[in-house]
C-alpha cells in the first residue's frame, strides 16, 4: 500500500525540506505576508492555522485571494473606498482544505486528490505537510521512469541471451540444460520466462561457457543479476515505492552495462 507519509518523504526530498518543517501563515497574518512565502518557496498556497490555538483553518491559496478580492471590491457595494489586498488578513482569504492521516491510502484516494487542488496530511491531530497536484504528477512521473527503466532492463537481457543463443536449436539446449528438473512446466521460449528465468539460463554450467566470452566475470554477473532480481520484482509486484539514490544509480548502472554488451 502506498501511503501518504510515503509521498510526504519524496515530496521533502524535492523541495529539500526537513521533517516536520510545515511553512505556514495564521489568520492574523497579512496578505502580503502570505504572497511573500509563497514567492520564496515557489508555492501556490500555505496552509493557515488559527493565530490563537494553532489549529489548522484552512489553506491560502493564489486562488483564494483573487476570489476574496472579487468579493470584497462588488461594485454594488455604496462603500466605494479603495481596498489595499497585501492588507488584508489571511483570515480574510481563507478556504477549506480536507485533512487526511498519514496512513491514508494514497492510491485510493483518487477523488479526493481528482476534485481538490491539494490535501492537507496530518498525524495525532498536527499537520505534518500538504500535498499537490503536482506532488502526485512528481510522484507517477518517478514510478514510471522505474517501471521503463526495469522493462528496459528486461528486454537487453532478452536481447544479449539472443545474440549468445542466435539460433533455435541453440535455444533449446539452453532451456534444456537450464530447467529439464521441471518436467510439465518447462519454458519453451524466452517469452515463457521470468526475469529470475533469464538468470538462471546464463548461470547454468553448462551454458555458461556460451556467455563467458561476452559477460567474462561469472560471480560479477550473478551478482548483479540476483540484485536486479530482488529489486524488479519490487518494482513490478506492486510494492509500490521511490527508488533511493543508491537503487537508481544501480538500475542506471546495469542499463549501462547491458548497452555496452549489445
Amino acid at each position: 500500500m502506498f501511503k501518504l507519509y510515503t509521498l510526504t518523504r519524496l515530496v521533502r526530498r524535492k523541495r529539500r525540506m526537513p521533517a516536520g518543517k510545515v511553512v505556514t501563515v495564521t489568520t492574523a497574518d497579512t496578505v502580503r505576508k502570505a504572497v511573500g512565502l509563497m514567492i520564496r518557496h515557489d508555492f501556490s498556497q500555505l496552509p493557515v492555522l488559527n493565530d490563537k490555538a494553532g489549529e489548522v483553518e484552512g489553506v491560502i491559496s493564489s486562488d483564494s485571494i483573487v476570489r476574496s478580492l472579487y468579493h470584497l471590491t462588488d461594485p454594488s457595494v455604496q462603500d466605494k473606498a479603495v481596498i489595499d489586498v497585501m492588507k488584508l488578513s489571511v483570515a480574510q482569504c481563507v478556504e477549506e482544505a480536507p485533512i487526511h492521516s498519514g496512513e491514508s491510502d494514497m492510491l485510493a484516494m483518487g477523488k479526493t486528490l481528482a476534485d481538490v487542488p491539494y490535501v492537507l496530511v496530518g498525524k495525532n491531530g498536527k499537520l505534518t505537510d500538504i500535498l499537490t497536484h503536482s506532488d502526485i504528477v512528481y510522484l507517477f512521473r518517478e514510478l514510471a521512469a522505474q517501471f521503463l527503466a526495469g522493462g528496459a532492463i528486461e528486454e537487453n537481457l532478452r536481447l544479449l541471451i539472443t545474440k549468445v543463443l542466435n539460433s533455435p536449436e541453440l535455444l533449446a539446449e539452453a532451456i534444456d540444460n537450464a530447467f529439464h528438473y521441471r518436467k510439465d512446466n518447462q519454458p519453451h521460449t524466452l517469452a515463457d520466462m521470468s526475469f529470475d528465468d533469464y538468470r538462471l539460463l546464463i548461470m547454468n554450467k553448462h551454458n555458461w561457457p556460451k556467455f563467458e566470452p561476452l559477460l567474462s566475470d561469472r560471480q560479477a554477473t550473478q551478482n548483479r543479476l540476483l540484485k536486479m532480481r530482488d529489486l524488479r520484482n519490487d518494482l513490478f509486484h506492486f510494492h509500490l515505492h521511490i527508488l533511493n539514490a543508491e537503487q537508481r544509480d544501480f538500475i542506471q548502472n546495469t542499463v549501462n552495462w547491458l548497452d555496452n554488451l549489445l
